[in-house]
C-alpha cells in the first residue's frame, strides 16, 4: 500500500514543484529560513493533483505501456482509496500553505486544481494543445512561493519566472509526447506533432528550446543575474544550450533543457541569497 501511494504521488515531480516554490520564496523573502511549510505544502499539493489526475485518467492509463502499471490503472488500488488519499493530501497542503498564505490559500488551491485537473485533464482527450494550460499550471509554483515570501501580486520577477517556466515546459511536453506518440494514440490522446510534417515535428520543439535560451539570457534585463560572474555564466551557457537545441536528439534535449532551467534558477537564487 505504501509503495502504491508513493507511486501515485510521483515524488520526483512533486520535489521539483516544491523546489520551484522555494525559489520564489527565496527571491521574495531574501532568505530560505521559514520556507519549510511552503515547500511541504507545494510538494503535497503537487502529489494531490497527481493522484486526482490518475483517478480521472485510470482507464486511458491502462491502455498505455508507460502508465499501465500505475496503482489505479492496474487495479492494485481502488478509486475510493485513491480519492481518500487525494482528500488527505489536499487537506495537508492547505494546512501547510496556510502558514504563509492565510485565506489566500483557497484561491491558490482552486486555481491549481481547476487548471490542472479541470482544464488540462479535460482538454487532453480532445486536443494536443492541452499542453498550454498544463504548462501554465507548471509555471505557478514559483508564483505561489513569491506570494508566500511577501512578494506583491504585480512585480517583474514573478512575471519573468512564469514566462521562463512556461517556455521550458512547451518543448518538454512536446518531446515527451513525441517519444510516446504510440502510447498516446493507443489511449486516445491526440498528439499535436501528428498534425505537422516530419520537418516541423523536429523543428518546433527546437524553436521553443531556442526561445528558452534567449529568455534565460535576458535575465539581467529584469534585474536578475546582474553580477559579472553570473553574466559571464549566462553568456557561456545560453549559446551552448542553443547549439544543443539545434543538433541534439529530442530525448537528450529534454534532459538538457531541464538542466539549463535548473542552472538559471539556481544561479539567480544564489545571487539573491549571497
Amino acid at each position: 500500500m505504501i509503495r502504491s501511494t508513493l507511486a501515485l504521488t510521483r515524488p520526483g515531480i512533486s520535489l521539483a514543484v516544491g523546489l520551484s516554490a522555494l525559489a520564489g520564496y527565496a527571491l521574495a523573502a531574501g532568505e530560505l529560513s521559514g520556507g519549510g511549510p511552503l515547500f511541504a505544502g507545494t510538494f503535497v499539493l503537487s502529489a494531490a493533483v497527481s493522484v486526482l489526475n490518475q483517478i480521472q485518467e485510470r482507464g486511458r492509463d491502462a491502455r498505455m505501456e508507460r502508465t499501465k502499471g500505475r496503482p489505479l490503472a492496474s487495479g492494485r488500488m481502488s478509486v475510493g482509496q485513491g480519492s481518500l488519499i487525494f482528500a488527505v493530501l489536499l487537506m495537508l497542503s492547505a494546512l501547510s500553505l496556510w502558514v504563509h498564505l492565510s485565506w489566500f490559500v483557497l484561491p491558490v488551491l482552486l486555481m491549481v486544481v481547476g487548471l490542472y485537473n479541470g482544464l488540462y485533464t479535460l482538454m487532453k482527450p480532445v486536443t494536443g494543445w492541452a499542453m498550454i494550460p498544463g504548462a501554465a499550471c507548471g509555471a505557478l509554483p514559483f508564483w505561489i512561493g513569491w506570494l508566500a515570501g511577501g512578494g506583491g501580486l504585480v512585480a517583474v520577477t514573478p512575471v519573468y519566472f512564469f514566462a521562463l517556466y512556461f517556455v521550458w515546459q512547451m518543448p518538454h511536453f512536446w518531446m515527451l509526447a513525441e517519444s510516446n506518440a504510440a502510447d498516446y494514440a493507443a489511449a486516445g490522446f491526440p498528439v499535436p506533432a501528428n498534425s505537422f510534417s516530419g520537418f516541423s515535428r523536429q523543428a518546433l520543439p527546437r524553436i521553443w528550446a531556442l526561445a528558452l535560451a534567449m529568455l534565460g539570457g535576458m535575465a539581467p534585463l529584469f534585474g536578475l543575474a546582474v553580477g559579472p560572474g553570473q553574466a559571464y555564466a549566462l553568456a557561456t551557457a545560453c549559446p551552448a544550450y542553443a547549439l544543443l537545441a539545434v543538433f541534439a536528439r529530442a530525448r537528450v534535449l529534454r534532459y538538457v533543457s531541464d538542466g539549463f532551467l535548473a542552472g538559471v534558477v539556481l544561479m539567480i537564487v544564489a545571487e539573491r541569497l549571497g
